[in-house]
């Protein structure tokens, strides 16, 4: 039985959709906020008439004519349950992980600012480039190094330290903010509705976590034009939950600029976990990580404004199947885990 949308995928720029349609069992997309690749996966119903894929193919994937996937094939696998018949599983990695962007790399850049630091790795590593946050990229150090580690490692690491989402796709990396809900070129990500009656089918959201949040950021350094150590605080947003300590960052830091960089990446990390969940939806090919989603018609205290972490397109083939798609969701808006209504007030008044 074929899918219910809409959908196509090639593989090397040719189209396989209708060679794979009487067999797709399930396509399965995920776009990640940066800490991991995207991927890809169809299950195939394989009575072995199905050729066996080579590693390395080119593969993209289309939904409802919205490209929401293409990276590297890896080697397939095939799996059988008596009674149940064969299965023959694709799957795909946004970046070719066996490329340079894993190897570790010795080298050092002085009075470098980021963005030149970031871009030369990129090139030692093999990939075309890279597109770096344009405010983030003007913090400038005077010594950079990833002293033996890949840039895979070193990317995440400076996006944990400034607050930004760091990925490969293909042969191009992004190092962007997070929590602005746009591109590394300034450009805003969609803005997704989830609405209840209408798109939404299922809701588990926590507005707010139990636990305490740091109630600001502390950044030391030691400025050499005037021979003297300094600190910049930055404060956190902790509505709706707890605010608790200090985040004291370890080291120190060579001018104000890079300490207030970094105190506003820790910043971004803290008010970006104090709440979240999952919302399932109708399919939704729009739908980014780090894009915006509203929630509405739920209840007072859940329904808002969260950034999304991450998408995950399903398509099943059937009446039971369907198209959905699933998204984890943190940063909740001053909305989430407050209810205004006087006790006996209903949602309706």
């Amino acid at each position: 039985m074929p899918l219910t949308v809409d959908w196509a995928i090639t593989l090397d720029g040719q189209n396989y959709t209708s060679r794979f349609n009487p067999y797709v069992m399930e396509i399965e997309v995920q776009d990640q906020d940066g800490t991991e690749s995207d991927t890809a996966r169809l299950t195939l119903a394989d009575d072995g008439r199905l050729i066996m894929l080579k590693k390395g193919l080119m593969l993209s994937v289309s939904i409802l004519g919205v490209k929401v996937f293409e990276g590297k094939t890896e080697s397939p696998r095939y799996t059988l349950a008596k009674g149940d018949g064969g299965r023959l599983i694709i799957s795909a990695k946004g970046f070719d992980a066996e490329k340079g962007a894993k190897e570790g790399k010795h080298f050092a850049k002085e009075d470098a600012t980021l963005k030149e630091y970031l871009e030369e790795f990129a090139k030692k590593a093999g990939l075309s480039g890279i597109k770096v946050d344009e405010q983030l990229g003007k913090m400038k150090s005077p010594w950079r190094g990833p002293e033996g580690r890949s840039f895979i490692h070193e990317g995440n690491r400076l996006a944990r330290e400034y607050g930004a989402a760091f990925k490969i796709q293909g042969d191009k990396a992004v190092f962007v903010k997070r929590g602005k809900g746009v591109t590394a070129s300034g450009q805003p990500l969609p803005t997704i509705q989830a609405t209840n009656p209408g798109n939404l089918l299922n809701v588990d959201i926590e507005p707010f976590e139990a636990r305490s949040v740091y109630r600001d950021v502390r950044v030391q350094g030691f400025d050499r034009k005037t021979a003297k150590f300094f600190e910049e605080k930055v404060d956190i947003d902790t509505s709706g939950a707890t605010g608790g300590a200090s985040a004291v960052l370890r080291g120190k830091r060579s001018d104000k600029d890079d300490a207030k960089a970094r105190g506003e990446g820790r910043k971004t990390e803290a008010e970006r976990d104090k709440g979240g969940g999952t919302v399932e939806i109708d399919i939704e090919p729009q739908a980014r990580a780090e894009g915006t989603c509203i929630v509405s018609g739920t209840r007072a205290g859940i329904d808002g404004t969260y950034r999304i972490a991450s998408v995950t397109h399903t398509l099943r083939p059937g009446e039971g199947g369907g198209a959905t798609t699933k998204l984890e969701l943190k940063q909740p808006d001053d909305k989430a885990g407050k209810d205004s209504r006087k006790a006996g007030q209903t949602s309706e008044g």
